[in-house]
């Protein structure tokens, strides 16, 4: 009874094996994939996404300029005194959003390696 799913499981495992040796491959193509990696928490389908979708000038001017540009700046209601920070504008690509918060739910949790970006996300956390 359990014979088509085992062999369902081995096909998708086959498939994602697959999808990961084309992941690796463009590493040759973009040193800047092999660079990203070295972060903790950053794997090959992170570090790809995020270059494959900054990799186009009218992506971000500047480096500071990559967080509005995939929506993970707090948006501004200003307002004479009153100035609130409000939540993040979930603008930009959705995909690398939720991978670069998912890759920050592991550095910044119970099992995260102990580093610099570790040390420095814990700090603003509990600013």
């Amino acid at each position: 009874m359990l014979g088509p799913l085992v062999e369902q499981a081995g096909a998708l495992t086959a498939q994602i094996a697959g999808m990961d040796e084309k992941i690796e491959r463009f590493v040759n193509h973009y040193p800047e994939i092999r660079t990203l990696r070295t972060a903790p928490g950053v794997g090959a389908l992170i570090a790809a996404t995020y270059v494959l979708t900054l990799n186009a000038p009218q992506a971000a001017a500047h480096s500071r300029s990559a967080g509005a540009f995939l929506g993970l700046r707090p948006r501004r209601q200003q307002s004479g005194e009153y100035d609130p920070q409000c939540r993040i504008t979930k603008t930009g690509n959705t995909y690398l959003r939720s991978l670069l918060i998912q890759s920050a739910h592991y550095v910044l949790g119970r099992f995260g390696p102990d580093s610099a970006l570790r040390r420095w996300g814990l700090r603003l956390a509990a600013s």
